[in-house]
């Protein structure tokens, strides 16, 4: 159940355990998605990303506040993330076809059909039910219910059955579950072991 290595720009993410990314939604007033940024990371992420508008400004702030931190940028639109990339974002998660603009920046690309490019992530979207995830490609997704008891019970499926990516707004309970399933699986010790008598 180890992730595989993946590199974007450089920045290499290596894990025993499913990688966690915050979902930061930017909205006009820019500090909210500074102060969620730096929650996200306190709290343990392996990549923000960015959504909504006015993305580059943060993107390029979170870079200079966090050099080794990987940067995402969700958007369908192809200047946005070729200005986010000059920004600092490492990593394109789109819903169109930007591979070009991937491939000028040298950053990492998650979409929604597999293509051949250094750095690609299957975005496999929201998981509402346990599903065999393909073995030859990263796997990125979201799962339905994010951070409730329900939601949490899928990301650790989710990370069970290989997902290479979680992306949520609730960043340290992911991170446990994906630790958790991790130790169940054996490819990382446990936090804490206990034995009962």
């Amino acid at each position: 159940m180890k992730t595989p290595d993946l590199v974007f720009r450089g920045r290499r993410l290596s894990s025993d355990r499913a990688l966690v990314l915050a979902a930061v939604q930017v909205l006009p007033e820019p500090d909210g998605a500074r102060e969620a940024v730096l929650s996200a990371v306190e709290d343990g992420a392996d990549l923000v990303g960015f959504a909504g508008t006015g993305v580059e400004p943060v993107v390029a702030w979170a870079r200079s506040k966090f050099p080794d931190l990987c940067l995402a940028v969700d958007t369908a639109d192809a200047s946005v993330a070729a200005a986010c990339c000059a920004a600092g974002a490492d990593l394109i998660l789109a819903r169109t076809d930007l591979v070009g603009v991937a491939e000028r920046f040298g950053a990492g690309y998650a979409g929604s059909a597999v293509v051949d490019v250094p750095g690609f992530v299957l975005d496999a979207g929201v998981l509402r039910a346990v599903r065999s995830l393909p073995e030859d490609v990263p796997v990125l997704l979201s799962v339905a219910g994010d951070g409730t008891p329900g939601g949490l019970a899928l990301a650790a499926l989710a990370a069970s059955a290989g997902a290479a990516i979680i992306r949520t707004r609730h960043v340290r309970a992911t991170r446990q579950v994906a630790e958790m399933a991790a130790s169940i699986a054996g490819t990382r010790p446990p936090a804490k072991a206990v034995r009962w008598a």
